[in-house]
């Protein structure tokens, strides 16, 4: 598995990841913050890969100097530390930008009708 920035090739996979893994009003939200966040600072959205496709993605956002983000793996590769992984990249990019890192839980609904907690820094 590789961890790199977003590339624009990676729209349609990510886009594809996303759309099959969130239920249809969590995606409407979360695509919205995805191209809000690449006319920012696309730095900030962080791919997981696996033989060149895009298994997991963290979409980070800076909102009065404290970090967010949106986690989202395929369910093939979870317990994989993947997730992990993904935050502990984006914790440095946000330490490299010096914005504060705070913690906040709020639950999302996937399409699987399970519940997951959404971690924001």
């Amino acid at each position: 598995m590789n961890l790199r920035s977003f590339q624009l090739s990676d729209c349609e996979k990510v886009t594809n990841l996303l759309k099959e893994e969130l239920s249809d009003t969590c995606y409407k939200k979360t695509i919205r913050v995805f191209s809000k966040q690449l006319s920012y600072d696309s730095d900030l959205v962080v791919i997981a890969e696996d033989a060149q496709e895009v298994v997991g993605v963290i979409i980070g956002s800076i909102e009065n100097n404290q970090g967010q983000y949106i986690l989202t793996e395929h369910p093939d590769y979870e317990r994989n530390d993947i997730g992990k992984n993904l935050v502990n990249e984006l914790k440095e990019r946000f330490t490299q930008r010096k914005v504060e890192i705070h913690i906040s839980v709020n639950t999302v609904k996937f399409k699987k009708e399970q519940e997951y907690d959404a971690v924001g820094l």
